[in-house]
């Protein structure tokens, strides 16, 4: 039955038509006495709900990955690769973790962002193991947003979680006190204050300083020059973003870049 099932001749596609709904449940009823015969038990609900709450409540430290040592041992996958079965199994991980995170409060870019650049490195994945990396250090870092997300909310409110979100997806763009003023519905001197009072830091300043850490992994993992990096983040000039630069980072773009560069591909 097992090679029945694997064997992958039959489900290739040779068309636009030729997968059906009478093959689909044909092939249900092939898995399912397969199932019967081999004994096999999936993953019970309860360890996807426990695996859940972890990224909901932000629980990053208890995130040691023990499902997806059930999930090797569990049998009767139909995937003969174990490779790809578990590259599948670690793909709606990230998905399940992304959505997770965004119900609690993550900002949906972040998530996603997040979510993408795990699947890249998925994708290049030549071992289970390698894959079971990916899957802790997803469960790990979604966890880790959620947990920020929690303590960040208890001390800023939903405007300037808001006006954040904002200048997080445009971080590639000039960003102006009017344009943040125009999205949030709010005048330039509230939005002011609402950095001043609840972040104690200006916007012009908080601005300078997300845009230079987005800067400083660019240097670090990216063989654009700083030209290149002061364009894709908005400013006027190269020499512009080296004044901003080295205000909060006391050292040239050149400087960091030799001292921090590394390849990450």
């Amino acid at each position: 039955m097992k090679d029945d099932i694997q064997d992958k001749r039959q489900w290739k596609l040779s068309g636009p038509n030729s997968i059906t709904e009478e093959a689909v449940n044909t092939a249900i009823q092939m898995i399912k006495l397969y199932h019967e015969e081999t004994d096999f038990q999936r993953i019970p609900m309860e360890a996807e709900t426990e695996l859940m709450n972890l990224i909901r409540e932000g629980r990053y430290k208890d995130f040691k990955g023990s499902s997806f040592e059930k999930f090797r041992d569990s049998h009767g996958s139909v995937i003969p690769s174990p490779l790809t079965n578990y590259t599948y199994i670690v793909i709606a991980a990230v998905t399940l973790f992304s959505r997770t995170a965004v119900s609690a409060g993550v900002a949906p870019d972040d998530a996603f962002d997040l979510a993408d650049i795990l699947l890249l490195y998925l994708s290049a994945c030549t071992s289970v193991e390698e894959v079971h990396q990916v899957y802790q250090l997803a469960g790990t870092m979604f966890a880790k947003l959620v947990h920020r997300r929690l303590t960040e909310g208890k001390k800023q409110s939903f405007q300037l979680e808001k006006l954040r979100n904002y200048i997080s997806r445009n971080i590639f763009q000039k960003i102006t006190l009017t344009d943040l003023s125009r999205y949030a519905g709010l005048s330039e001197s509230r939005i002011s204050h609402l950095f001043a009072d609840e972040l104690g830091i200006s916007v012009h300043r908080y601005i300078q300083k997300e845009k230079t850490d987005v800067a400083c992994n660019l240097l670090m993992h990216t063989d654009r020059s700083v030209a290149e990096i002061a364009a894709y983040l908005g400013f006027a000039s190269s020499g512009n973003f080296s004044v901003v630069f080295r205000k909060w980072q006391k050292m040239s773009p050149t400087e960091y870049r030799k001292r921090n560069y590394r390849e990450v591909y």
